[in-house]
């Protein structure tokens, strides 16, 4: 009856306000945030280098070829069973420490303030049981933010442009995964916040989690609010083109 489970979402999407404003007013939720960095680094990213470059250079040395991929594997398994270890000292240490709890949901901002790759991937090889809830935000809404912090240097293409690679990234994984299906839950930030009781039942259905209404009565903070710029319909017009096919997906064209 213990779950580990995460929240991932893209940057400025509404995470941290759905895990500590919402699920951490559960009474059976111990909230801890899952954040080594094997989970956000693929081997490629950890070996710095492009296999696919490495082995194209390499096609007249057979024997550098085998290495690379030798190297591949190895570092993948290692890095696996790296991220397996730590999910079962942090289920060991938490459900010990904490025997009347039954949920550990861990925050998996997918970057922040440079967006990152979350191996979803990896995730679910190293701990199949995983459960992951996958926070959305259209990223017209979401470019004030990063434009009052100057990330992503306040492009609009650039923004809209990682929108599109790390949530298609994340849905693509579990259309492939088709036995996963059970899995993963797609929430909309616009849905958490125009129904925020029928969004936090559903997550809970999902979750295995008894739905309790200070979840809801006793949400102190919407976190990211403070932004007051308005986005120009130029920048607009450009998120909208560059992000448009994910946009779909998510029912927002």
């Amino acid at each position: 009856n213990k779950v580990l489970a995460g929240v991932t979402w893209w940057p400025h999407s509404g995470g941290r306000w759905l895990c500590r404003s919402i699920l951490k007013n559960n009474s059976s939720v111990i909230e801890t945030s899952l954040v080594h960095p094997w989970i956000f680094n693929s081997s490629d990213v950890m070996l710095d280098m492009d296999i696919t470059a490495q082995v194209h250079k390499a096609r007249s040395l057979p024997e550098l070829k085998s290495h690379l991929n030798a190297l591949k594997v190895s570092t993948d398994f290692g890095r696996i069973q790296g991220i397996k270890s730590y999910f079962e000292q942090i289920y060991t240490t938490y459900f010990d420490e904490e025997k009347d709890k039954t949920h550990i949901i861990g925050e998996m901002c997918m970057g922040s303030p440079i967006p990152k790759y979350f191996d979803v991937e990896g995730v679910f090889k190293a701990f199949p049981n995983f459960k992951l809830i996958h926070l959305v935000r259209n990223p017209v809404s979401s470019f004030n933010s990063f434009k009052v912090r100057h990330e992503l240097d306040d492009d609009p293409v650039k923004v809209a442009g990682s929108w599109l690679a790390l949530n298609a990234k994340i849905r693509t994984f579990f259309e492939i995964n088709v036995h996963l299906k059970d899995q993963y839950l797609i929430v909309r930030y616009e849905d958490l916040l125009s129904d925020t009781e029928r969004e936090v039942s559903k997550i809970c259905s999902f979750l295995q989690l008894d739905y309790e209404e200070k979840m809801v009565s006793e949400i102190k903070e919407r976190w990211g609010k403070g932004t007051s710029l308005k986005v120009s319909k130029q920048d607009k017009k450009l998120i909208k083109e560059v992000a448009f096919s994910e946009l779909k997906n998510y029912n927002y064209i």
